[in-house]
């Protein structure tokens, strides 16, 4: 059971930076943490590849806890300082 992300090189949009990436769950795993490389996380989003989307459970200074449906993969996309 796994959870993984990628995280690719940030951006910067009107004085914001901006973190994208990759979320994989397995093994039944339904979810878990999205370390975004931000201090504070303003804004957040994903799209998954399966029907049901993922939901944002919590979001803590730079870290995003998601819950998906088992097995799910999708994208992310952070804002923030």
């Amino acid at each position: 059971m796994a959870f993984t992300v990628t995280k690719n090189p940030g951006t910067y949009s009107i004085g914001k930076h901006v973190k994208i990436g990759t979320y994989a769950s397995s093994g039944g795993d339904t979810g878990g943490a999205i370390v975004t490389g931000l201090n504070k996380v303003l804004q957040f989003s994903s799209s998954c590849a399966t029907a049901t989307p993922s939901t944002v459970a919590v979001i803590s200074a730079g870290t995003v806890t998601i819950t998906t449906t088992a097995n799910q993969t999708g994208t992310w996309m952070a804002v923030g300082e």
